[in-house]
This record gives structure tokens, C-alpha cells and sequence, in this order.
């Protein structure tokens, strides 16, 4: 319920009130995203800084990542019993408070506890931005503006290393999260004055601790799991025992989930079929993410030998799709509805990944050029209808969750993708240190990922089938 007494009620079905406030809260979700992907190239700087090997460095990525994915649906939970306009703000009071402490740290344990910190603060703006948008825009005007968030995340990706690369080389690392103040000064004085106060009509619940506490320990070992199984071994005790305390730690989650009078995360909505197929098609989209992300870089080095330069320059194609593909997607979403775009979105995906398939220690700018920018169309098209699907299958008062898991999938498909891509390198069979070997290794990954994406589309397809019955149930005529 959007609370009357405020000036933004006169305002509040106005078109340009609505878009207002959209770019008050994707600015939060820029940030964020400008500060995930500015962190890979401060890396060498701090080793030399801190005299830190790769095994301490990864925990300055690692940790940030693993904190937010563990408790994004915990702060969605919290945030569709709270008024998000606050949760927001603090979301965004934290990050930056997080950014300052960052820029004061006098030691690697110091910037990875402080990243810790950022990664709370991230995680609240992340678990509120599609449930401010899915209040303030009607149901089938929803889809544009979700597919601009994608967008923005595209375009925080792109340039969060180009403006890192830039800040370090003029004012040293410690700039990168200096940055982030005037700009979460901004988010917050902005959210204040044209925000308005949105909070569930439903009663306030209490809130599950003992839930929160075994998912954030469940889902981060599994993470842990994915992510470092393949370093560690799979079999090693270290491996093992992670999937078991994991195992474990879920499992009691279930039980809690299904026994409390307040879960936080009502297992009921697994019931339904549009948010079950959404949240897997898109968890099996951003494992296909993964593997052009991981697989190109290596393949351009090893086997075309082009420089590192050039990499950067010829991996922007997908992202530029992306930027212009996304709000197309949510316009035919809003327009056709949310099956035929998503559908025909992974279809290109998966096209765009058969083309990638078939590159080898001949092929031209042009060839990755060409795929790059085949599969970045297909992932916008496909991103923006398919959050719209699963945001609109459950009641409004629940999006807050429900953003909060779609983003969860997200960070969780990521990690799966990498781990499973290098499984397909290595069960390729062939030599990984040479040229040949490699060009051969990446294209069975690719055809692997393939195989994954046209999964993914039947699964999409899918989802006339179970409209097609919600249709005919609901006009079969009484008896």
C-alpha cells in the first residue's frame, strides 16, 4: 500500500512521478554493480599494496559475493514487512558507510571484513529495486522499466573497470570506493524527498531468525561447494564435508520453513508453476552467461594470441546488446506478454552459443564479434519478460522476496556456470596448455552449453503449455 499525506500522492499515477523514482532506485543498483566488477582490476594493485597471494585476494571478490547471495532473500523477507522506502535508504547507508571503511583499510583482513559490510549494504539495495518498481508500475507496465534495471546492471558492469583502470591510475585504489559517496549521498537525499513510503497492506508477521540463520549457512556452503570444489577436489574431506553441513543446514531450512508460522520464504509459491519455471530457466541463463565470460578471454589469449587490450574491446558487444535488448524485452512483455519474448530469447542465446562453437584457431574478429553480439541479444530479450513472469506470478505484497530470489538465482547461476564450464574443459578430453587443445576443449564446452540452452527454451516453451491450461480452466464453462 502506497501511504497517502505526502506530496508524491498527488503525483503518484503520473508517468513521469513513476520514472522519477525509478531512477532514484536504480542509481543504488548502479553503484553496486560499478563496484562488483571495479574490484578485478584493482586486484594486482593490492597484491603488490598488501603483499597478499591469489588465495587471500580471492577473498575480496568471494566474500561479497557470498554474503549477498546468503541473505538477499533474507532481506527481502524483511523488506515485504517493513516500509521499503526506509529498508532502501539504509540499504544505501550502509554501502556507502561500508565504501568509507574500505577506503580506510590498513590491511587485506581489513578490506575483506569491510567488504563484508559493503556486501550487506549491497544486498539490501539489490533485494529492493525490482519491489519499489513492481509497486510503483502497474501490472502489464511493468515489463519496460525491469528491462531497463537490466540495463543498468549491463552498463554498471561495462564501466565499472574502465572507470576503475582510470581512478587507480590517477589517485591509487582507495579511490574506487571514494567514489561511492557523493553517489550514495545522492541515492539517499534523492530516496528522502521523492520516494514515497510503500509497505504490504497484510499485518506484520514476526520475522524467522532461526530460518535466516540455517538458509545463510546452508546456501553459503553450498556456494563454497561449487566454488571451490573443483580447487579443492571434489572427493577431498574439505569438499565433502562443505556439502554435508550444506545438506544439512537446507534441509533443517525445509523443516523450519514448513513448521513456522513466518518463514522466511513461503515455500507454498514453489507451487507455482510460472514462478518455478522462471526461476529455473533463469538460473540456467546465467549459467550460460558464464561460459563466453569465462571460456573467450582464455580462447582470444591461448589460442588467437590477441592482446589483453583487445580482449576488453571485443567482449563489449554482448553487454552493448544487452543495454539496447533489455527494454525491448520488457516492451513486448508489456505488449505480447512475457512467453514468446523469453522463449525467444534463449533462442538466440542458445544460437549465439553454436556460433561461439564453432570458432576455432582460424576464426576473425568478426566471428566473435558477430556471436557475441547474437548471444547478448538473446540474454536481453529473454532477462527483462522472464523477472516480469515471476514477479507477476506472486501477490504484490511478496516482491520483495520474490526480487530477492530472482537475485539469489542470479549470483548462484554465475558461480555454477564457472564451475561448470571448467568440468566441460576438463571432460573434454583434450590438452588445456596447448593452442589446439584448448580451441578444441572450449568448443565441447561451448556444445555442452549449448545442450543447456536448449533446455532452457523447452522449459520456456513450457510456459504456454501451462497458460494455455490456466486459459481453458478458466473459461470452461460452469455445470
Amino acid at each position: 500500500m502506497i501511504h497517502p499525506g505526502l506530496w508524491q500522492i498527488r503525483h503518484a499515477e503520473k508517468g513521469w512521478y513513476r520514472w522519477l523514482v525509478f531512477a532514484t532506485a536504480v542509481t543504488g543498483t548502479f553503484m553496486v554493480n560499478v563496484d562488483s566488477s571495479v574490484m578485478n582490476v584493482a586486484l594486482p594493485v593490492l597484491e603488490r599494496e598488501f603483499h597478499a597471494g591469489p588465495q587471500v585476494l580471492q577473498w575480496v571478490i568471494s566474500a561479497y559475493l557470498l554474503v549477498i547471495t546468503g541473505i538477499l532473500p533474507i532481506v527481502g523477507s524483511l523488506s515485504d514487512r517493513l516500509n521499503r522506502k526506509r529498508v532502501f535508504i539504509t540499504g544505501v547507508v550502509i554501502f556507502t558507510g561500508g565504501s568509507i571503511l574500505c577506503a580506510f583499510s590498513d590491511s587485506i583482513e581489513q578490506l575483506i571484513l569491510f567488504r563484508v559490510v559493503q556486501s550487506i549494504g549491497g544486498s539490501i539495495i539489490m533485494g529492493n529495486v525490482m519491489s519499489i518498481v513492481s509497486y510503483i508500475f502497474p501490472s502489464r507496465q511493468r515489463g519496460r522499466p525491469l528491462g531497463l534495471v537490466g540495463s543498468v546492471v549491463a552498463a554498471g558492469t561495462i564501466v565499472g573497470p574502465s572507470i576503475g583502470g582510470l581512478l587507480i591510475a590517477a589517485y591509487g585504489w582507495r579511490s574506487i570506493f571514494w567514489v561511492n559517496v557523493p553517489i550514495g549521498v545522492l541515492s539517499v537525499v534523492a530516496s528522502v524527498f521523492v520516494m514515497m513510503p510503500i509497505r504490504s497492506d497484510k499485518p506484520a508477521r514476526k520475522f524467522d531468525v532461526i530460518g535466516s540463520i540455517l538458509f545463510f549457512v546452508g546456501i553459503v556452503s553450498l556456494m563454497l561447494f561449487v566454488s571451490e570444489g573443483q580447487t579443492w577436489g571434489w572427493m577431498t574431506l574439505r569438499s565433502l564435508g562443505t556439502f554435508l553441513l550444506s545438506a544439512i543446514m537446507l534441509s533443517a531450512f525445509v523443516w523450519q520453513e514448513v513448521t513456522s508460522k513466518s518463514p522466511v520464504i513461503e515455500l507454498s509459491l514453489f507451487r507455482l508453476p510460472r514462478f518455478v519455471l522462471g526461476n529455473l530457466t533463469g538460473f540456467l541463463s546465467y549459467v550460460m552467461m558464464m561460459f563466453p565470460s569465462f571460456l573467450l578471454p582464455l580462447y582470444m589469449h591461448d589460442v588467437l594470441r590477441i592482446q589483453t587490450v583487445h580482449i576488453g574491446l571485443l567482449l563489449t558487444p554482448q553487454a552493448i546488446s544487452m543495454i539496447l535488448f533489455s527494454p525491448v524485452g520488457g516492451f513486448l512483455a508489456d505488449r505480447i506478454g512475457t512467453s514468446w519474448p523469453a522463449a525467444i530469447g534463449l533462442f538466440f542465446g542458445t544460437l549465439g552459443l553454436i556460433l561461439m562453437a564453432f570458432l576455432d584457431a582460424t576464426s576473425s574478429y568478426t566471428d566473435i564479434v558477430v556471436a557475441l553480439s547474437v548471444f547478448g541479444l538473446g540474454m536481453g530479450l529473454f532477462t527483462s519478460p522472464n523477472n516480469v513472469s515471476v514477479l507477476e506470478s506472486v501477490p504484490i505484497e511478496k516482491s520483495g522476496l520474490t526480487g530477492s530470489l530472482i537475485a539469489t538465482v542470479r549470483n548462484f547461476g554465475r558461480v555454477a556456470g564457472v564451475s561448470v564450464t571448467v568440468l566441460f574443459l576438463q571432460l573434454s578430453g583434450n590438452d588445456l596448455q596447448s593452442s589446439d587443445g584448448f580451441a578444441h576443449a572450449s568448443s565441447f564446452a561451448f556444445r555442452m552449453g549449448v545442450i543447456i540452452g536448449i533446455i532452457g527454451t523447452v522449459l520456456t516453451v513450457t510456459r504456454f503449455l501451462v497458460h494455455a491450461k490456466k486459459w481453458s480452466v478458466a473459461h470452461e464453462p460452469s455445470r
